[in-house]
């Protein structure tokens, strides 16, 4: 009475047992249960794995760094930070002298445009504006003295060489 080998997994215990089988060299032919997901349409597919385990997770497209400003807390897929966008510190309200138009988070810099003669070489330069107006005054050096001989109507500046008026011969 022969009987016919039937080469194939012998232990129960593998999810390939073969109750037919009488030859299983050990086990060699055995698969045993990896679990995990096995949707490769999911966050978390693991090609390892023979058993779905109910476990997917799908994707959720976001920024997942909590540094950015548009992090997502339930996000778990973002290109390696591709999705995410990162504070740039500067005034953001465009009515003022340092706006800066790449700037996404206010810094409480914002300075309001203060006009006034911003040259300091002129006469009535103010070091507390920073918008020019137009409005400065060359320095004209000259006698100021209203009483000198050589007084100049046009300085606004006395050059120290006014020459006093002398009456006599």
């Amino acid at each position: 009475s022969c009987v016919p080998y039937i080469f194939g997994c012998t232990d129960d215990t593998a999810i390939n047992y073969d109750p037919n089988a009488n030859m299983g060299f050990g086990g060699i032919f055995c698969e045993y249960p990896v679990y995990g997901c096995t949707d490769v349409t999911m966050w978390n597919y693991n090609a390892d794995a023979n058993v779905n385990d109910d476990s997917c997770v799908p994707f959720i497209f976001g920024c997942t760094d909590s540094a950015a400003i548009n992090y997502n807390s339930v996000a778990n897929t973002d290109f390696g930070g591709l999705l995410c966008v990162y504070p740039v510190y500067g005034c953001t309200d465009s009515t003022m002298w340092n706006y800066n138009a790449d700037a996404n988070t206010d810094d409480g810099s914002c300075v309001p445009f203060i006009y006034g003669c911003t040259d300091s070489s002129m006469l009535n330069y103010d070091d507390g504006t920073n918008t020019d107006d137009g409005s400065c005054i060359p320095f004209i050096y000259g006698c100021t003295d209203i009483t000198a001989f050589n007084y100049d109507s046009e300085a606004n500046t006395d050059d120290g060489l006014c020459v006093a008026v002398l009456f006599g011969c």
